[in-house]
């Protein structure tokens, strides 16, 4: 499942991650071709727009104008033709003369795939058009026509009448049509690199968002297991002690040779009871702790010195008890802004598990180092914690003695680092010289 969910929503990232990759990509190019392409219309326009006999001025683009009839020959031109040679001419003129009879009287077009930019005006002049279009020439001269003698003979232009005259104004747009070119080519590559590293961020962030809900499933799953396992063996008691009690009753065999049997059958069911009892009880402070219910209560200034002290003098005589030895040493009027029941539990927890797990020894020290106030319970063992055990010792349910021989459920220490928590301290455990050290950090 979680699998699934990690694949849905990395597709999920990465498609809304490239979409707008695309757009951020495509958006200024298509800007700068627009704003080339209008430079170069408008640069073409105000060419047109200036009479033949007058050059127009551009420092962007060089500009060449022709003026022809409907039968391709060439009337007058203007401005450098270095670009252009006859062959293109003639394809140029061809391709007006195509183009006009489905476009407007003015209109823009492109040959030689777009290298060749050029506007084209259909023009109807009065009958001196000669005086208007080539202003001081009152012949058609042979030197302002870019074709040869011969051509000219075969096709004489008229001038008994005003014939429909076409004006073009071209420029050579190459340059920006390979430039565009090579942008292009960048952008698409540049999408492709950038998708990859897309793709593969989305997947690490992605996998790093969802394991928090990931070990959460597991601990789910894991703490279910471990509860069933724990729950099975109380139950398993019960339900046999039960079953003895019931045998004895349907066989009328309750005599007094037979009581001390149903005592021990009962007591059992009693003992099993009490610890089932003790372990719904841990797992509901435990959960409420992790759920931050009991966080949300006011906390209040506590002397930690003198909590320490007291949990220390009833745990003295148990340690006692079990021919282990206590040692304190408390700093006075140490105190913290905290819950003074849970602090009590807390200290409990560490006691009760240095009861079971030291040798025989057991420090317990409070004092201030610099900024933080700091708890350490010193035990000396018989064999150091491993890595493992430093890492998983704060888990549910998790036992240093794998045969679960021991009392308890493991579930003390999971408890007790809540607590910690829930006053914004820290919990660390140091295994060296067969010795475990808890230390606890209350920040000031």
């Amino acid at each position: 499942m979680i699998e699934k969910l990690q694949k849905k929503l990395t597709l999920l990232l990465s498609s809304v991650s490239i979409f707008l990759l695309v757009f951020m990509l495509i958006f200024p190019f298509l800007f700068n071709r627009n704003g080339i392409y209008s430079d170069m219309r408008a640069t073409l326009s105000e060419s047109m727009n200036t009479p033949m006999y007058q050059d127009s001025v551009s420092g962007s683009y060089a500009v060449f104008q022709m003026l022809f009839d409907s039968d391709g020959n060439i009337i007058d031109t203007n401005g450098a033709d270095f670009f252009l040679d006859s062959e293109i001419k003639q394809d140029l003129i061809s391709d007006a003369l195509n183009k006009v009879n489905r476009n407007s009287s003015r209109f823009y077009s492109s040959i030689n795939g777009g290298k060749l930019q050029y506007i084209c005006e259909v023009k109807a002049p009065p009958d001196r058009f000669d005086d208007e279009e080539r202003g001081p020439h009152n012949k058609t001269d042979k030197s302002d026509i870019n074709i040869d003698s011969s051509e000219n003979k075969s096709k004489p232009y008229n001038l008994t009448g005003p014939p429909t005259l076409y004006r073009v104004a071209v420029t050579d747009f190459s340059t920006e049509i390979k430039n565009l070119n090579n942008l292009l080519v960048l952008l698409v590559l540049l999408f492709f690199v950038l998708s990859t590293v897309i793709i593969l961020f989305s997947k690490y962030f992605v996998k790093k968002s969802i394991r928090p809900v990931s070990d959460a499933i597991t601990s789910q799953r894991q703490f279910i297991s471990d509860a069933s396992h724990e729950l099975k063996t109380p139950l398993t008691v019960i339900i046999n002690n039960v079953g003895n009690i019931q045998k004895a009753i349907s066989k009328n065999l309750i005599q007094i040779e037979n009581m001390e049997l149903l005592k021990k059958n009962i007591n059992g069911i009693d003992e099993m009871s009490e610890r089932m009892k003790h372990l719904t009880q841990d797992l509901l402070d435990l959960s409420r702790l992790e759920n931050w219910q009991d966080r949300k209560e006011q906390m209040e200034r506590i002397v930690l010195s003198d909590i320490a002290n007291k949990e220390c003098l009833y745990f003295e005589p148990v340690f006692f008890e079990n021919n282990k030895e206590l040692e304190y040493n408390i700093e006075d009027n140490i105190s913290v802004l905290g819950d003074a029941n849970k602090i009590k539990d807390l200290i409990s927890v560490l006691l009760e598990n240095a009861m079971k797990y030291s040798l025989s020894h057991t420090t317990l020290t409070l004092n201030k180092r610099k900024k933080d106030i700091v708890l350490s319970v010193e035990n000396d063992v018989e064999k150091e914690l491993s890595k493992e055990d430093t890492v998983n010792i704060f888990k549910r349910f998790y036992r240093l003695d794998e045969s679960h021989s021991s009392s308890g459920y493991g579930l003390g220490l999971p408890i007790a680092k809540e607590i910690v928590l829930m006053h914004k301290g820290e919990i660390k455990v140091v295994s060296k010289d067969k010795k475990v050290f808890f230390e606890i950090y209350f920040h000031i």
